[in-house]
């Protein structure tokens, strides 16, 4: 009998042995998990993270991109603008030339064919949606449409009593302003 409870004991000793084991192993175990589980949520986070900052880029990007395309078009605006400027010049010159010809009356064909010069400018002026900009004598000065160059005493306040030079505009935006001379009540 004492052999059987010798083997009782050794197998109890095994039992208990065992079961601290398991235990160890189970607290391991969980452990582990618990890493793993905190590993696994850093790792969300930076992912989290990392759309975070590849949202933003993307959204620099599309922003940078839409920059440029302005920048682009404003500069071919500028351009263009600054074009039709020098040929609006060359056109009022030309004006004035056949102006001064048929004063003299010298010789018909040089203005047929200066008219016909200048006509080719304006042509050009209204191929690209330039159109002269309606100012008459009585209208009221604006410093967007119109460019002061001279002034005289009067009774009304900021009207143009002259018309200069005509002014040009494309759309809303002025090319050109019209150069005109303004009454003031006093100077």
């Amino acid at each position: 009998m004492k052999n059987m409870e010798d083997k009782k004991k050794k197998i109890n000793k095994k039992d208990k042995k065992l079961k601290d084991t398991s235990k160890d192993i189970e607290k391991e175990v969980f452990a582990e998990l618990d890493k793993k589980d905190a590993q696994i949520e850093d790792l969300k986070a930076q992912v989290l993270d990392l759309e975070g900052k590849l949202k933003s880029a993307l959204s620099d990007y599309q922003n940078f991109k839409r920059r440029i395309e302005n920048d682009k078009e404003n500069a071919s605006n500028l351009l263009e603008n600054f074009l039709l400027r020098e040929i609006i010049n060359i056109s009022d010159n030309i004006y004035l030339y056949i102006k001064h010809l048929e004063k003299d009356k010298k010789d018909e064909s040089i203005l047929t064919g200066i008219r016909m010069i200048y006509s080719d400018c304006e042509n050009v002026i209204k191929s690209q949606g330039v159109v002269l900009e309606e100012v008459n004598v009585g209208d009221t000065f604006s410093p967007i449409l119109h460019e002061v160059v001279g002034t005289v005493v009067g009774e009304d306040e900021n009207k143009i009593v002259e018309v200069v030079r005509v002014g040009y505009k494309k759309g809303d935006q002025v090319i050109r302003p019209a150069r005109v001379i303004v009454q003031k009540k006093e100077i």
